[in-house]
């Protein structure tokens, strides 16, 4: 690799944009750099490369997809640009470079497991409270202070049918929102368990019709 590869940035240029396609990656060799990627109003800074032989990019040679990301010098900076054939030779002849590419990949897959395990936590429930409120404003009945009280055995059916839900599912997400006191037994209920109260906020909070969606 020659200087043809070395790229010098002033404060503010744009490396690369987010959404475009890319053939390169970078390491950085001096100066710094922003990761940034849009957001609903405006843009965050995922990450600052400023460690001289970090490098950035790197996605652009290991899949097809649009840059995920956008890169701007903060500072001036010097980087050296490396296509995909560049990329496999330094993989092949240097195993410290690929050992820190396998270690940065990890972290990511270990990011992306940690995502979607919050899904899986979370989505499940968001759905169950919004099927459970459909459910209190349907077919519950309206007590004080815009609670709402509902026979549990006819709404966990109800949700189980709505969105597929399984009922230990159904069963388990219940038992969170009454540890978290999202929700409550009706005082008729304390030993049957037949009614739950749906507070306010909760039906507030969960009521598609008030999210728009």
């Amino acid at each position: 690799m020659g200087n043809d590869n070395v790229q010098l940035f002033e404060p503010g240029d744009m490396i690369f944009r987010e959404g475009e396609v890319g053939n390169l990656m970078y390491v950085l060799l001096g100066g710094a750099v922003e990761l940034k990627m849009k957001v609903d109003r405006g843009e965050t800074v995922l990450k600052t490369v400023d460690v001289p032989n970090d490098f950035f990019g790197e996605m652009a040679l290991l899949d097809d997809r649009p840059r995920s990301a956008s890169a701007v010098a903060v500072k001036r900076t010097k980087v050296l640009a490396v296509d995909g054939p560049t990329f496999e030779a330094m993989i092949l002849a240097n195993g410290k470079f690929a050992l820190k590419i396998i270690k940065v990949l990890s972290a990511r897959i270990r990011r992306s497991n940690d995502q979607v395990s919050d899904l899986i936590e979370t989505m499940p429930r968001e759905r169950i409270a919004r099927c459970m409120t459909d459910f209190a404003l349907h077919h519950g009945e309206p007590i004080h202070e815009g609670a709402i009280k509902v026979n549990v055995e006819a709404m966990k059916a109800w949700v189980n049918c709505h969105i597929g839900a399984p009922m230990d599912e159904v069963e388990l997400t219940l038992y969170r929102f009454l540890k978290n006191e999202a929700i409550a037994w009706a005082p008729t209920s304390a030993k049957t368990k037949e009614c739950l109260v749906l507070p306010e906020a909760f039906i507030k909070e969960n009521d598609r019709r008030s999210q728009q969606c």
